[in-house]
């Protein structure tokens, strides 16, 4: 992962202090509690636990700053792309998936991760910029923890080498903004979010495109009566 820029809460900083200097009970269940998984959670209806399954057309929009109020557009089609044959590939398993249209952009998401569209002449495919977005509407109140693993899985071929770009957005905010490469890393960031709140894993194209993997996990923090966490620990 070549940059890693990471905008961290006051809770993300107290979770650090607090490694830091080695008070923290790793493994403490009162931390954390799932409420999303975007693996276990990918599915074919859109909607379903409450995710679903876009795309932001950046060549298309006027001013190039994704907004997730006006630039979210669901993708359009689940199962198998056979002309693409992203879904086909034996080097790597995305089982079904959500795309654009196939044969014509590589726009394209499922379980572990996506595939972006850029501007790059592959002949009969569209020249234009798509990042793809995989959204989570909050049903939870309060601070969260968003975790998982950010990288590409297919660095190979003249089109595909290169980096490209993983982001989160919550309610306009964004928490984390890398330019990934091969293999990629773990990620860890820290937000606020309430009923309703927009929580968008965008990936996007750089100096390349390709496979990319973008899980994530999203823990909910107990406070107490004065707003705090209840018990410290690590987040894993």
């Amino acid at each position: 992962m070549k940059t890693n820029i990471i905008r961290l809460s006051t809770f993300g900083l107290m979770l650090i202090f607090c490694s830091l200097l080695g008070l923290c009970q790793s493994g403490s269940s009162q931390v954390t509690k799932l409420i999303a998984d975007s693996v276990t959670g990918f599915s074919g209806q859109q909607g379903k636990s409450g995710w679903s399954y876009g795309y932001w057309d950046s060549t298309a929009d006027a001013d190039k700053t994704y907004s997730q109020t006006t630039d979210f557009q669901l993708l359009k089609h689940f199962g198998s792309d056979p002309i693409n044959g992203i879904s086909g590939h034996t080097e790597f398993t995305t089982g079904k998936l959500w795309y654009l249209e196939d044969g014509f952009y590589y726009t394209s998401l499922w379980a572990r991760g996506g595939h972006p569209n850029s501007t790059m002449d592959l002949g009969k495919y569209a020249q234009v910029e798509h990042w793809a977005v995989r959204r989570w509407v909050s049903t939870s109140s309060g601070l969260v923890i968003i975790s998982g693993h950010a990288g590409k899985v297919m660095p190979w071929g003249a089109n595909w080498s290169g980096d490209v770009k993983a982001r989160i957005v919550v309610d306009g905010a964004t928490v984390f903004n890398s330019t990934i490469d091969d293999g990629g890393s773990k990620y860890t960031v820290s937000a606020s979010v309430q009923p309703g709140s927009l929580v968008d894993f965008l990936i996007g194209p750089g100096t390349g495109i390709g496979v990319i993997e973008f899980t994530a996990t999203i823990k909910s923090v107990a406070l107490n009566n004065n707003g705090r966490p209840n018990q410290l620990g690590i987040i894993k």
